[in-house]
């Protein structure tokens, strides 16, 4: 019996920007980063695709919410990088399926949370074949604006 299971029946997972993921060692960071967003930045606008089906917020939203009385530290998120680490200590892992199993080209997943721990259940099969790397979280060195 094969693990595999054909990319029609698989769930759709929700774009990771809408996770809001934290790594477990954030918290241990947190005193430097509310540091961090003590200072003004500048921020950039950068327009993305997206498969979301969440409409976009009107120019009237959008505005309000830059502009309501929120403090610049609301507004910015931590900048999290993924670095190489054991499987057992992994924020994430990335599932490469082998090549011609299933549907013609099978995507790799980036598996977190629930989906990671499901990943990691001791009776769980892996089709022969199948690629892991494990990552786990790591905040990025800031930049600073010019």
């Amino acid at each position: 019996m094969s693990a595999y299971t054909a990319p029609s029946e698989r769930p759709t997972l929700p774009s990771l920007h809408t996770l809001n993921l934290l790594p477990p060692s954030y918290h241990r960071r947190a005193s430097t980063y509310d540091s961090l967003c003590q200072t003004p930045h500048t921020f950039r606008r950068a327009s993305t695709a997206s498969s979301s089906r969440t409409p976009s917020p009107t120019p009237s939203d959008a505005s309000s919410n830059l502009s309501g009385g929120s403090s610049p530290s609301s507004a910015v998120s931590p900048k999290l990088t993924l670095v190489p680490s054991a499987f057992d200590e992994a924020d994430a892992v990335l599932v490469v399926p082998p090549p011609g199993h299933g549907a013609a080209g099978s995507k790799p997943l980036l598996l977190t949370g629930a989906a990671l721990a499901h990943l990691r259940h001791p009776q769980r099969q892996i089709a022969k074949g199948t690629r892991l790397h494990p990552y786990r979280f790591a905040r990025r060195p800031s930049t600073p604006f010019a």
